[in-house]
């Protein structure tokens, strides 16, 4: 799956580049909403999921912030005590730096808190299985790319590293991991 992501972006990336080349579109000092989709997969988790989300960004010359919800199915956990299944929606706020190459493509670093409000479903083996609910405070560090379309659309690519604890019942199970992301912004 990660493989296919990842030719999916770079195909759309080198498209993006070869069209917007001839081009020179600055977006700037201006906010925009979009759409976004990407993979996250745990380390002790099983498989990794697909998410989408929706994301507000504000962008500067160097600086840009980023605000974020998504939701993400589920990924499942092996334990001693039966399969547990975790699903997140994380709701997550970035501060961006920028440091723009050509007009059109500004790669960047970013920094973010976030709150994920996280659904456990106990099979299995466990004493009370069944459902349960919390939200926990995670932070995140990563890089990418802004590469504008027009002057008033922007594709991003972004790699993000997410640091996360576990259940606090299940205390070796971490939900740390990768976070790959594309998103369309339409800036207003």
């Amino acid at each position: 799956m990660k493989r296919l992501i990842t030719i999916y972006t770079v195909f759309l990336l080198t498209g993006f580049l070869s069209t917007a080349a001839a081009q020179d579109f600055m977006i700037e000092n201006t906010s925009g909403l979009g759409a976004k989709a990407g993979y996250y997969k745990a380390p002790d988790a099983e498989d990794g999921t697909m998410f989408l989300g929706a994301q507000l960004r504000t962008k500067g010359k160097y600086l840009g912030g980023e605000f974020t919800v998504e939701y993400r199915g589920e990924q499942t956990y092996t334990t001693t005590g039966g399969e547990l299944t975790v699903s997140q929606v994380p709701v997550t706020g970035s501060l961006m730096v920028f440091a723009p190459i050509t007009k059109n493509f500004a790669p960047y670093g970013l920094a973010g808190l976030g709150g994920y409000y996280t659904i456990y479903d106990y099979d299995g083996g466990f004493i009370n299985p069944g459902d349960d609910t919390e939200v926990k405070v995670g932070y995140h560090l990563g890089f990418g790319a802004d590469l504008a379309i027009n002057e008033s659309a922007a594709f991003n690519v972004d790699y993000r590293y997410l640091f996360l604890d576990g259940n606090d019942d299940l205390t070796e199970k971490q939900y740390s991991g990768n976070v790959l992301s594309v998103g369309l912004t339409f800036y207003f």
